[in-house]
């Protein structure tokens, strides 16, 4: 074979494979659930001419190229599922082509792509009705917070509907609250200039993507879709986030009201007694979360915390946001409590109007109804434990594991061993998380007693000093299991006076003029030992 003959050969073949190439690339563009940045930046371009009043600024729209948009974010690196880092490339902008263009708002947008000239009062209601034209806005409008400077300077408010979330810069704010909102975005925007930290860093997504559907992160295949809205503190937290050791807290910033009340919802719910977050809490029972902002999805967290056992039939999570309907749905569990507080959601309209329809159909599997009303501590949990990723780029890892040993190292406190001292620590430690208290004295049904609040995923301890000794009450804070095998009560990091003024406490709660019990009757006997009844065996506790 001659050379010339080798050379238009292997032309061939070469121009076959960039046809090929071409042709997937095509394919994979038209048919891929969303258009790619070129559709957009041509749509930006059409739009930013329209818009132009300069005869030179039009003709430099024209003539711009469409290109990739690119950002390095060298310092905010990407911490990959097995703890690897990866440098952050971001190129979001090369869709969102307009966000730092102040005309580029959903008054100007709707004028140009619909020729319908919309008031900002008008805007929420026009685009629940033009979802095309929204998504138009999303993409190539400016961010919130946009100011115009000059002889006509003004700033961008924003504004939000009833069916979305997005906050679009428009000409004017019209409540307070888009008003405190706005001023938020405009801070922002100037302590996080797009140059620097890229769109990812506060939005999460795949930055190097380039297609919607793949740079928005399905949450079924992407470790990190973008956060919804009502998430976005979870990344604010990277930075933002100062832990506590000596408070057992974390401190945000003011703005932070969502994480906040997240964290606090941790403690107040007793998570920290069953999960573990480094430098935070020392729970052994159930999963870790230290990380699990980098391993798991807002909606697969949301999914378990509306409903633990979705995953996990013999999940032993108590079900704190949603109440149980009937118990006839696994053997295991027939001797459940049925919650009379769920009867009373379903007559008053009360349940959860849950969006996922997975979470829907395992609650209803389950015989769970979920509670209208937690769906902000829900939102607020998922933010809290969706920001646990390991990573606080605002100081040094070294610091950062300074702060752990530190809080390893940190004894429990000493308190007064006192009624009200327990008391205090039984309300503030989480146990009305799982455990009821009403009046002892109370005559009738418990759910009649006004005094009445708590849990039932753990025993009433209305008649606890009816029932058990002081002794009983200390060995048993100390290791539940050695008591009731089956237990799912954690091992509290609790002091020996915490302790024992918990069980004054709960000594203290049995109907006026009765007996304390006595240890003697309440403990396991030496004959009873011997016969393998269950006692505590402080030696080898875990803490």
């Amino acid at each position: 074979m001659s050379m010339v003959t080798k050379f238009v050969l292997w032309s061939l073949l070469l121009l076959a494979l960039v046809g090929i190439t071409g042709s997937r690339a095509i394919w994979n563009n038209q048919n891929s659930d969303s258009e790619d940045f070129t559709y957009w930046q041509g749509q930006y371009k059409d739009v930013a001419e329209s818009l132009a009043t300069d005869s030179a600024v039009k003709q430099a729209t024209r003539d711009s190229l469409i290109e990739v948009k690119q950002v390095t974010v060298g310092q905010f690196t990407v911490t990959q599922q097995d703890g690897t880092s990866q440098q952050r490339v971001d190129r979001c902008q090369s869709c969102h082509i307009g966000l730092l263009n102040p005309q580029m708002t959903a008054e100007n947008i709707i004028r140009t792509v619909d020729g319908k000239t919309v008031t900002t009062e008008e805007v929420p209601k026009y685009l629940e009705e033009h979802p095309k034209t929204l998504r138009i806005i999303k993409t190539i409008g400016a961010h919130p917070g946009i100011s115009v400077e000059g002889e006509g300077a003004r700033d961008l408010g924003v504004i939000h509907g009833e069916k979305f979330t997005y906050g679009l810069a428009t000409e004017k704010s019209l409540t307070a609250a888009d008003f405190t909102d706005y001023g938020l975005q405009k801070t922002n925007l100037k302590q996080h200039p797009f140059p620097t930290f890229g769109c990812t860093t506060c939005h999460y997504g795949s930055g190097r993507e380039l297609i919607e559907k793949n740079a928005h992160g399905d949450p079924e295949r992407w470790l990190s879709p973008m956060l919804a809205a009502k998430y976005m503190e979870a990344a604010c937290a990277q930075c933002h986030a100062q832990f506590d050791k000596t408070k057992l807290s974390v401190a945000y910033l003011p703005s932070m009201t969502t994480i906040a009340r997240g964290e606090k919802l941790f403690r107040d719910k007793a998570c920290y007694g069953c999960h573990k977050i480094e430098g935070l809490s020392k729970g052994n029972i159930g999963p870790e979360l230290t990380y699990e902002g980098r391993t798991a999805v807002p909606e697969t967290i949301e999914h378990q915390l509306w409903d633990p056992r979705y995953k996990t039939a013999s999940c032993s999570m108590p079900y704190f946001f949603a109440y149980r309907e009937h118990n006839t749905d696994d053997p295991d569990r027939i001797k459940d409590i049925v919650d009379a507080r769920a009867d009373e959601l379903k007559k008053t309209g009360g349940q959860a109007n849950i969006e996922n329809p997975e979470i829907r159909e395992s609650l209803e599997r389950h015989g769970y109804v979920p509670n209208g009303k937690a769906q902000e501590d829900v939102d607020a949990l998922v933010t809290f434990i969706a920001s646990q990723t390991g990573n606080n780029y605002a100081s040094s890892a070294s610091s950062r594991m300074t702060e752990i040993a530190a809080y390893n190292g940190a004894q429990p406190e000493k308190v007064d061993v006192t009624v009200a001292s327990g008391k205090k620590l039984f309300e503030e430690s989480g146990c009305y998380a799982c455990h009821a208290v009403g009046n002892p004295d109370h005559k009738g049904k418990s759910m009649d007693d006004p005094a009445y609040k708590g849990g039932v995923a753990g025993p009433e301890l209305t008649w606890e000093g009816s029932r058990h000794s002081t002794q009983w009450l200390v060995e048993h804070y100390e290791n539940p299991q050695a008591f009731v095998p089956s237990s799912i009560m954690p091992i509290f990091p609790f002091s020996d006076t915490q302790r024992k003024a918990l069980s004054l406490y709960d000594q203290s709660l049995r109907p006026t003029g009765t007996k304390t019990v006595d240890p003697v009757v309440d403990m396991p006997s030496t004959q009873m030992k011997s016969l393998g009844a269950q006692t505590p065996d402080v030696a080898t506790m875990t803490r």
